[in-house]
């Protein structure tokens, strides 16, 4: 037997001996406060929030819930021994009083996480704490007991009988109480309003009996302080009748959970088994259990993470975030989680039959979702190499403007300094000026070689004023139409260019055209580059290596290249560029 076990075990045999111990205590006194109550109601209350809560352990150690309801059924028993006539007992039960229905506020505002979520819950369980143990032994201190027309037996902790100060005191309690017990009522109206689906459903049957208690425990102090005494023992029956009545109703709404749920598993099961139809799983699930807001997360074994449909990896929820995740496994292997509102926590069970009986479907999608996330995986890897040889483009142009031209053209103003000296000598003169002259074509081709490379003035002043140099230097005349008008982002700028560049090489090499005309537009968050001539069309992308490699870079940032060129008509280029 693991150590749980035994605790649980323990903890049984104790609830066990608790719980009958307030029937012997009302028997064996005849003048007992509310003998009869506590004969009937004592081991009924205290067996039920003990077993009910040691069901609630087994099923969810780590929910607080249960360890909460077992020390409500223990502290019940403990406060029905106000019905003795022995004064150490009375007294026990009468300092214990209060203290079921602090640990029941707790219980209530905590369920069924087990957690408090709100510094407004916090307070009120703090509160609720401070009157049943702080404010109830001050009151004790003040209370005359014995002698009075309720039967009770001497109070040992009574310092002294003043009336006056026994109602000023013993008042306070009370009218605490009061508003304690409406704040927690609001709190628990409050919650159950903004809940919804599953979350509704489990919190109902609780929410409505714990609400019924408080308000009566209000009534019943409420009561005592106003001074209508005819109505507190039938407020207090009333109170005490629909406490025995909780711990049923949080097994009733467990059972009708587990029915409801077993029913709609059989519904998914038989849509999922329909042929005829289409399925979407996620939609299937979020209906069966009853939860909009569900979703799935696809286990990726390679990368041992998680992804959503579309292949995005995909972080499962933290605890206490609203939403828990609920692995579903096939063959013994995870292949999915499901992510759901965390108010289904309790009926996990329920969750996993129901991600088991969509399993196959499941791991369906999982390959699915795989297959994206390479998808993914090799678009983004290639997003980066064109990234990174668009910068390694902008270091070769950077080092061959500042270093290769720059000494070229130092290269040439020395000569013009040499020619002046050689006037008295003109064979060497031209021989100078050839020499100047192969410098200038030099010079000249590495500054074409360097704008091909990645043109400088694209950093500096755009793709407008690239566009205009493109068209100027072209050997065919091209008319530039529409431009853009404004800065693009920078991979969208340069592929942009490319296109268009590329585009005109292959006019000028092989069209045989008299005119191209370049147009780049905004299209429903897309740039549209096109590129067209009146050549002798013909062009054909998969022959040539040229718009082969210009198709590569545009699809490498979820571009879309398409051209247009029957024989005789001239040719289109167009490129879409998605400017996100």
């Amino acid at each position: 037997m693991n150590g749980t076990k035994r605790r649980l075990f323990a903890l049984g045999a104790a609830g066990l001996a608790a719980g009958a111990m307030p029937l012997p205590v009302a028997l064996a006194n005849e003048g007992g406060y509310q003998r009869e109550l506590m004969a009937i109601f004592g081991p009924l209350i205290g067996w039920a929030f003990i077993g009910t809560g040691l069901l609630a352990w087994m099923r969810r150690p780590e929910n607080r819930v249960g360890l909460l309801m077992i020390a409500v059924g223990f502290s019940w028993c403990a406060s029905t021994l106000i019905a003795s006539d022995q004064t150490a007992l009375f007294i026990t039960g009468y300092l214990t009083i209060a203290l079921p229905y602090a640990i029941l506020y707790h219980l209530l505002l905590a369920f069924p996480d087990g957690r408090l979520h709100s510094t407004l819950e916090r307070v009120l369980v703090v509160a609720g704490y401070f009157s049943a143990t702080v404010l109830k032994v001050i009151e004790t201190m003040f209370e005359e007991t014995a002698g009075t027309t309720r039967g009770y037996p001497e109070n040992p902790l009574l310092i002294t009988s003043d009336e006056n100060l026994w109602i000023d005191v013993v008042q306070l309690r009370p009218t605490f109480g009061v508003l304690l017990a409406l704040g927690v009522v609001m709190v628990l109206v409050w919650r159950w309003r903004a809940a919804r689906g599953p979350q509704r459903r489990a919190l109902t049957p609780v929410l409505v009996a714990g609400s019924l208690v408080t308000a009566l425990l209000a009534l019943y102090l409420g009561a005592g302080v106003i001074g209508i005494s005819e109505v507190r023992n039938e407020l207090e029956i009333g109170r005490i009748a629909v406490l025995a009545m909780l711990p049923f109703a949080y097994l009733g709404g467990l059972i009708h959970s587990r029915v409801v749920g077993g029913t709609a598993v059989s519904k998914l099961i038989a849509r999922l088994g329909d042929q005829g139809r289409r399925v979407d799983v996620r939609d299937e699930l979020a209906q069966a259990l009853d939860d909009p807001s569900l979703a799935l997360a696809y286990w990726l074994p390679e990368k041992e993470s998680y992804v959503d449909a579309a292949g995005r990896a995909i972080d499962l929820p933290l605890a206490g975030s609203g939403q828990i995740a609920t692995t579903v496994e096939r063959a013994g292997k995870p292949i999915a989680a499901v992510i759901h509102d965390s108010s289904l926590a309790d009926q996990r069970e329920l969750v996993r039959a129901a991600g088991t009986a969509a399993s196959l479907v499941l791991e369906n999608e999982r390959l699915e979702a795989e297959l994206r996330a390479k998808v993914e995986e090799l678009r983004a890897s290639r997003a980066r190499i064109v990234e990174s040889s668009d910068d390694a483009c902008r270091r070769i142009e950077r080092d061959l403007h500042d270093g290769a031209q720059q000494r070229l053209v130092s290269m040439a103003l020395n000569l013009r300094l040499l020619g002046s000296s050689l006037d008295a000598n003109p064979e060497a003169r031209r021989e100078l000026e050839s020499v100047r002259a192969e410098l200038r074509a030099a010079l000249e081709e590495l500054r074409e070689l360097a704008r091909g490379i990645h043109p400088p003035m694209l950093s500096d002043r755009g793709l407008d004023a690239v566009l205009e140099g493109l068209v100027h230097r072209a050997p065919l005349p091209v008319e530039l139409g529409a431009t853009p008008g404004e800065r693009l982002p920078e991979r969208i700028e340069s592929t942009t260019y490319f296109v268009v560049s590329e585009a005109l090489t292959n006019v000028a090499k092989y069209s045989r055209a008299t005119h191209a005309r370049v147009d780049i537009t905004r299209e429903n968050g897309s740039v549209v580059v096109e590129v067209s001539d009146d050549g002798v069309g013909g062009a054909d992308p998969a022959k040539g290596s040229g718009l082969l490699g210009l198709g590569d870079r545009v699809a490498a940032i979820d571009g879309k290249l398409e051209v247009e060129s029957p024989p005789g008509q001239g040719t289109t280029v167009k490129a879409t560029l998605p400017c996100v």
